[in-house]
């Protein structure tokens, strides 16, 4: 049963990464319909709309009183932002260049909001007042963004009028997929879990962290494909940014997270901010991450796999 429980997630993932990928692009065209700079879709609406699969993954397991499970996928999907997606990102773009001050601004601010849920889930639970918190300190991010953005004057060229209608419907269409398939995922992988006998948390950790981060990747091939670089950092501080505070903040408002395995969060944590730290350092020494940088990120990864399989 363990294997159907597995491809019943695989195929929801794909499901959810497929949904993610129309609704991303429908976006696109919405800002380029309402003529909203680049820097907005990049950090804003990018980050928002990459996070949806968190989202929905953390409101189901809300509502299935597993709130352990959003936990973990985002610790799990900040990671593999940071390391596994940004690492192959950067190997197939063969290097990327921080251009704008900007950026580097937001790898800062960025490192604050990956630290503060950290240090709330410490004392082994994630209240509806620390998911509170985590929702007032989204919306200063927010603020914050939207006055650099007033910093950039470059748009997106305007989209056509006759594609409105279609791109609400895919939007729409989209959404409900994601929903449905976000609700699967939580239900396997609580079956999964007690099938095999491991925790919530390695499953949300790594499976479904994978599967929900795949957004990211591809926004950010996309992004590189049509030379728009500096949105692929965008895209992933955005990201982090939103799992780290508005996810979780939400997710803990619904139903407390109760931590059981306080060693295994810690490990987990430390080896995140560990791996950020990294990037930051590598970003801030030469303005830029080398295709080899690239593959230290991605081996990092598979490092921070098999160390919590180890302590598991």
């Amino acid at each position: 049963m363990a294997f159907i429980y597995i491809i019943i997630i695989v195929i929801a993932c794909v499901i959810l990464v497929k949904s993610a990928h129309w609704i991303i692009k429908s976006l696109i065209y919405f800002a380029q319909y309402l003529h909203i700079p680049e820097f907005v879709v990049a950090f804003i609406l990018a980050g928002l709309v990459t996070s949806l699969p968190e989202f929905f993954v953390g409101i189901s397991a809300a509502i299935t009183k597993t709130p352990i499970l959003s936990l973990s996928n985002i610790f799990g999907s900040n990671i593999a932002n940071v390391t596994l997606i940004l690492g192959l990102t950067v190997i197939l773009t063969r290097g990327l260049t921080l251009k704008s001050k900007t950026i580097q601004r937001n790898i800062f601010y960025t490192s604050f909001l990956l630290i503060y849920p950290i240090l709330l889930t410490l004392d082994g639970v994630l209240s509806r007042v620390d998911g509170l918190g985590l929702l007032v300190l989204f919306t200063l991010y927010i603020l914050i963004l939207f006055h650099q953005s007033q910093d950039f004057t470059k748009k997106f060229e305007r989209a056509l009028r006759k594609n409105l209608i279609k791109n609400l419907i895919i939007f729409v269409i989209s959404i409900t997929f994601l929903l449905t398939s976000s609700h699967i995922i939580v239900l396997m992988s609580k079956l999964l879990a007690m099938e095999l006998n491991i925790s919530l948390f390695l499953v949300g950790l790594f499976l479904i962290a994978i599967g929900t981060s795949l957004p990211e990747l591809i926004f950010g091939i996309e992004a590189a494909q049509k030379k728009h670089k500096d949105m692929i950092f965008g895209n992933i501080l955005g990201s982090i940014a939103v799992n780290s505070t508005a996810v979780l903040g939400i997710t803990a408002i619904i139903c407390p997270i109760t931590i059981n395995d306080i060693g295994l969060l810690i490990t987990t944590a430390i080896f995140m901010f560990g791996v950020y730290l990294l990037f930051a350092f590598f970003s801030y020494s030469k303005r830029k991450l080398s295709w080899q940088e690239g593959f230290i990120l991605l081996f990092l990864y598979v490092a921070f796999i098999i160390i919590q399989f180890l302590v598991k």
